[in-house]
């Protein structure tokens, strides 16, 4: 339960990285497209994570 959670929360974290690095890309001037690299890479390693632990959840024999 504890790690669902701390993913969900990543996924959160990486998120408001992306949209915010896309957002201040248009509204400032400087190049902001780093941040939602960082973002977007963050969310890519949290949805491969939850994705093999759904892929061991399936294969689980269930008693």
């Amino acid at each position: 339960m504890r790690f669902e959670t701390r993913l969900n929360l990543l996924d959160a974290v990486g998120s408001l990285l992306l949209f915010g690095g896309l957002l201040l890309s248009l509204v400032v001037a400087e190049s902001w497209f780093w941040l939602a690299f960082a973002g977007f890479a963050l969310m890519a390693a949290v949805y491969a994570v939850k994705g093999v632990h759904l892929l061991r959840a399936r294969r689980r024999p269930t008693v």
